[in-house]
């Protein structure tokens, strides 16, 4: 494909939505609101979505339609709550039946909810975790959800480690591993939120810089992380992350993810051959999810969140 060639994702099914009265913790709205989405429920379905392949990279545009914004933040809050809760399902059980109209939790009950579902990242009122911390959380969340719904380029993945419980963590936001003509391949990701006066390509730069400084740091901790699994493919695997990166082994590569406010978006990837030695245009990928004001659409999610305790 020519340079700038995109593929087009034409139209997200239909969605019906609802205006969603916000009441605080503890008060669940008496009005009719959007119903937690089920497992099968895509946020790619919610998004104007399309590709482009560059001779040196691929990159996915993302757009959320006005029209499906609360869909989109609840679905998105429903993600969080799900991951957060991991194996132990009665906790989002009773996050979502709460959420859905529920007579309150029990202390002891929405004492553990709190920990899971409103810790660190995300806080819960008065003591709210800052603007800067919930726009980075959700970001990572939207590329985890993305990724597994195989909105990006590169297929189905075969694992997609989760982001870590807070965006201060120092860890990578995000691996995925996929499988390619019988191989399998990795892909190390770092997420931003844009929401200030720089521009998006500024923000890309600076994530590539970032992963250049701190790459094998971050996949040492995957890599550790992934040699306790019972795959014993997997834990070989995960066992030669960090060689495969060194050497910009076929099998590596890296992506930056922003979710922004921003419709400046062209040419945002632009200096990525400039970063990591990679030989093939695949191995280094992008994703943008473009929200008007993605700085209020992180506070929706917050709220959605809070909704459930």
């Amino acid at each position: 494909m020519g340079r700038g060639q995109a593929i087009r994702n034409y139209g997200p099914r239909a969605v019906r939505c609802a205006f969603v009265t916000i009441q605080p913790v503890g008060e669940p709205s008496s009005a009719a609101k959007l119903a937690a989405p089920s497992q099968g429920s895509h946020l790619s379905d919610l998004l104007d979505v399309m590709m482009h392949r560059d001779p040196t990279h691929h990159w996915v545009e993302a757009r959320l339609p006005d029209v499906n914004r609360a869909s989109a933040a609840l679905l998105v809050a429903t993600h969080i709550a799900r991951v957060r809760c991991g194996g132990a399902p009665q906790y989002f059980d009773a996050w979502l039946a709460r959420h859905s109209g529920g007579p309150p939790h029990p202390a002891d009950l929405l004492e553990c909810l709190v920990a899971l579902v409103a810790s660190e990242s995300i806080g819960t009122p008065p003591d709210a975790a800052s603007d800067e911390h919930i726009e980075g959380f959700v970001a990572e969340h939207l590329w985890h959800l993305l990724t597994l719904e195989d909105a990006l380029t590169f297929g189905v993945p075969v694992r997609v480690d989760e982001p870590d419980w807070s965006v201060t963590d120092s860890g990578g936001d995000g691996l995925a591993i996929y499988r390619s003509n019988g191989t399998l391949v990795f892909r190390l990701w770092e997420s931003k939120a844009h929401t200030g006066e720089g521009t998006v390509r500024d923000v890309v730069n600076g994530a590539c810089r970032q992963v250049n400084s701190n790459a094998l740091r971050y996949l040492a901790r995957f890599s550790k992380v992934g040699q306790g699994l019972g795959d014993s493919e997997l834990q070989r695997f995960y066992g030669r992350l960090l060689e495969l990166w060194r050497a910009a082994a076929r099998e590596a590569g890296g992506g930056i993810s922003v979710a922004t406010k921003s419709d400046a978006i062209a040419d945002c990837f632009g200096n990525y051959p400039s970063y990591w030695a990679f030989g093939h245009d695949d191995q280094r990928q992008g994703l943008v999810v473009t929200i008007e004001d993605y700085a209020a659409f992180a506070k929706q999610v917050r709220q959605e969140l809070w909704n459930g305790l």
